[in-house]
C-alpha cells in the first residue's frame, strides 16, 4: 500500500548491493542524500537514471517529491572512490532530476527511490538500470536498455520499453483507470498478475516464447504467440508484448 504518513519510509539503503565491480576497482563508496521538491504542475517530472541507476518511484499522499539518491563509485582505492561520489551533484532544477560530475567518464552510478503525488505525470529514463512503478494514477512514459520493469497498481496513461529486461505487471482493484497501459520489452519475458474479476481488454504477445495461462491463446503461429480476450465487462486496453521471451498471466490476486 502506499505511504499515508507525512513521513516516507524510504527501503534503500547503501547495505544494498555492496559488490565489487572488478578486480583492479575493488574499492566501494556509497552514500545517500534525501532531498524534497515541489511537484510539477502541468508538466511531467523528468528523472534520468544516468549511465548507472535504476528508478523506484511510489505513489503517495504527500504533497510534495521525497527522493532517496544512493550515489556509490568504485576505485583502486576508498579515498579514490569517496572523491568521486563527492564529485556527484543531484540537480532538481526545471522539473527534472539527473546527477552530473565532471568529467566525460561516468564512474559512479545514482539509483533513485521517489515518493511523489500520485497523480504526478513522470518521464523516465535508464541506461544501465531496473524501473519500479507502485501506486500511481497519471501519464507515465518509461525507457530502459539493460534493465527489468516492474508496474504495480497503475492507472493512467502508461506507455514505455525496455531493451533488455522482463516485464512484472500487477494490476489491481477492479479495472483499469485511465487510457490504458501499452508496454513492450525486446528481450525479457512477462510476468501478468490479474485480480479474478478485473475488467480490461488485454492483449499480450511474444514471437519467440511461450504463453502460460488458463485462457484460450487467441493465435498460435508456428513461433509468434497471442493472447487477445475481454476480461470481466471489458473496458480499457492493457497491453504488454516481446519479442524473445515467455509470457505467464495469472489471475487470481484480488
Amino acid at each position: 500500500m502506499a505511504q499515508t504518513s507525512t513521513e516516507p519510509q524510504f527501503k534503500m539503503s547503501c547495505d544494498e548491493g555492496n559488490w565489487s565491480r572488478n578486480s583492479s576497482e575493488n574499492k566501494r563508496f556509497c552514500e545517500t542524500r534525501d532531498l524534497t521538491m515541489t511537484a510539477p504542475a502541468g508538466q511531467p517530472l523528468t528523472i534520468s537514471g544516468g549511465a548507472n541507476g535504476g528508478i523506484a518511484v511510489h505513489g503517495w499522499s504527500g504533497p510534495n517529491v521525497r527522493i532517496r539518491a544512493k550515489v556509490q563509485s568504485w576505485a583502486n582505492s576508498e579515498a579514490e572512490a569517496q572523491k568521486r561520489v563527492k564529485e556527484v551533484t543531484i540537480s532538481t532544477a526545471n522539473n527534472s532530476l539527473q546527477a552530473t560530475a565532471p568529467g566525460q567518464d561516468e564512474h559512479y552510478s545514482v539509483s533513485y527511490e521517489i515518493f511523489v503525488p500520485r497523480q504526478t505525470a513522470l518521464v523516465l529514463n535508464t541506461v544501465n538500470g531496473g524501473i519500479s512503478l507502485d501506486n500511481l494514477q497519471s501519464d507515465i512514459r518509461f525507457k530502459a536498455v539493460n534493465g527489468g520493469v516492474s508496474l504495480v497498481s497503475l492507472g493512467g496513461n502508461v506507455t514505455g520499453q525496455t531493451v533488455n529486461g522482463g516485464l512484472n505487471i500487477t494490476l489491481s482493484g477492479k479495472k483499469w483507470e485511465g487510457k490504458g497501459l501499452d508496454v513492450e520489452t525486446t528481450n525479457g519475458g512477462i510476468h501478468w498478475m490479474l485480480p479474478q474479476d478485473y475488467s480490461a481488454q488485454l492483449s499480450t504477445s511474444t514471437n519467440m516464447g511461450t504463453i502460460r495461462t488458463s485462457m484460450p491463446v487467441t493465435k498460435s503461429g508456428f513461433m509468434r504467440k497471442e493472447l487477445v480476450t475481454s476480461l470481466g465487462k471489458g473496458g480499457a486496453p492493457v497491453k504488454a508484448v516481446t519479442t524473445n521471451g515467455g509470457i505467464s498471466v495469472m489471475q487470481g490476486r484480488d
